[in-house]
């Protein structure tokens, strides 16, 4: 399933500015791309989306996203 988001909060740990750039965007892409389940991701933080390619149901993805700082909604 493919899906894009909409980001409601991010807690970027990558970041020692915490300005939330597109670098932060790509890192938190890879760190996705290793968690199962998980075929695609790409951030776009100052848009504030996520496109997201994935095989989790809405609860898992839930889920991975806010063990990794990121709310959607």
């Amino acid at each position: 399933m493919e899906e894009s988001l909409k980001i409601s909060y991010l807690n970027c740990g990558f970041c020692t500015a915490k300005n939330h750039c597109a670098a932060c965007g790509g890192e938190l892409a890879e760190a996705m791309l290793r968690k199962p389940g998980i075929q695609a991701a790409e951030l776009n933080i100052p848009d504030r989306t996520l496109r997201v390619r994935h095989s989790l149901d809405a609860d898992d993805l839930e889920d991975l996203l806010d063990g990794m700082g990121i709310l959607v909604g």
